[in-house]
């Protein structure tokens, strides 16, 4: 969930609805997204926070929270995905240093950024994996 208000009464109305429907609390995990990496968690998603400890029926830990990260928006623009460019083997900062013309130089410095923001985004998306289910 993000942390516009609306946003966190339609999170806590499905969680609602979830639980009509029988589905067991453990089960029910609310990921905290799209947070600035200052943020405070548990005051930006305090409603949401605040319905958990209340009602004990679903988990929102604060550490399961993804954070603003670029690389998603660049990605895109270039056509892979997060798995692909944290696999990519590639020594771009070698590539840059033989590119012959600007088109190739260019290409290198948008993938060595796009390496370093990934490397990033992907430590953060382990971390709230590891807090939703650890």
């Amino acid at each position: 969930m993000v942390k516009e208000k609306k946003q966190q009464a339609d999170t806590i109305n499905t969680i609602h609805a979830l639980k009509q429907l029988g589905i067991p609390k453990h089960k029910i995990r609310v990921v905290f997204n799209k947070a600035e990496v200052d943020d405070d968690v548990e005051v930006e998603f305090e409603s949401v926070i605040g319905y958990a400890e209340r009602d004990k029926g679903f988990i929102a830990n604060p550490k399961a929270v993804i954070h603003v990260n670029e690389v998603f928006e660049r990605l895109k623009s270039v056509g892979i995905s997060l798995g692909d460019i944290t696999a990519d083997p590639t020594d771009y900062r070698t590539k840059l240093r033989e590119a012959k013309d600007d088109a190739e130089k260019d290409h290198c410095v948008r993938m060595v950024a796009l390496k370093r923001l990934g490397v990033t985004a992907n430590k953060n998306l382990d971390a709230a994996f590891n807090a939703i289910f650890n």
